[in-house]
């Protein structure tokens, strides 16, 4: 199993210490195998306080390039994308009838993550809610797009419940209905050990990702581990965090592996 982060969850702006030249190496030197990427508008030159990422229309055919060619150099994976815009496009667009230039842009993600070499990316809706209907039909038309690209997008299984859908276990029938290799699940397991290990079993095959918040001492790493194990997750986990958590998580999370047997 390998081990990232997400970039976002750095604190300085990103118009002093951007992507390509200050925080894939910073990433790369704390000790992780690959790095999240945060899909939404980074205004470089005028961002917004906090916020760091990536977005499509800011990065051209070469700026691609370069991205990968960093990573590579560095070597360090881009395993997955988040499409963190979902929240700010949730504001204005509340219900999921409001939603088609949303999967549009879903379909750039999809692009530049099929060029940057990413395999999985985070969907949500965000706050909207709406039918059955209106979401099987969105997320159908979301994995068309993904297909094209050869990626695959995984409704992140803890926050589907604010569609007002119901929890994970309604998910599951989705992706299920839904039936495309490209629709998945991005598990974030949250609660006690019973409850994350309850939460990854749920999932089961359905999962394309992992998601962990800060490392808790009360949780049974090794039952959390064992459950991944059942399933047959063995590719990231990773890191939901922000400020000190990035460079304190590696080694405890490394720790953890081995005792579990999974590094």
């Amino acid at each position: 199993m390998k081990f990232s982060v997400r970039e976002s969850g750095l604190r300085e702006p990103v118009a002093d210490h951007p992507l390509v030249d200050w925080s894939l190496p910073r990433i790369k030197g704390f000790g992780y195998d690959g790095v999240e990427l945060c899909m939404t508008p980074t205004r470089v030159g005028r961002p917004r306080a906090g916020r760091r990422g990536a977005w499509y229309a800011e990065f051209d055919a070469a700026g691609r390039a370069a991205l990968v060619r960093k990573a590579r150099d560095l070597s360090l994976e881009i395993p997955t994308l988040s499409s963190d815009w979902a929240w700010d496009y949730a504001d204005f667009n509340p219900t999921l009838d409001m939603w088609d230039r949303g999967v549009e842009i879903l379909g750039e993600d999809a692009k530049f993550a099929h060029d940057v070499g990413a395999r999985s990316i985070l969907i949500h809706f965000g706050t909207a809610t709406g039918t059955w209907d209106q979401a099987k039909r969105l997320l159908t038309r979301a994995a068309e797009l993904a297909s094209k690209q050869n990626v695959i997008f995984g409704v992140e299984g803890s926050i589907w419940f604010r569609t007002g859908l119901g929890g994970q276990d309604t998910l599951c029938k989705m992706v299920d209905d839904i039936g495309s290799p490209h629709m998945q699940i991005y598990v974030h397991p949250h609660g006690d050990t019973d409850q994350q290990v309850k939460d990854i079993r749920e999932a089961g095959k359905r999962t394309c990702a992992l998601h962990s918040s800060a490392l808790n001492d009360s949780l049974d790493y090794g039952k959390i581990f064992a459950a991944l194990k059942e399933i047959g997750y063995d590719w990231y986990w990773c890191m939901e965090v922000g400020g000190d958590l990035i460079q304190e998580s590696v080694a405890r999370w490394r720790h953890l592996a081995r005792a579990s047997g999974v590094a």
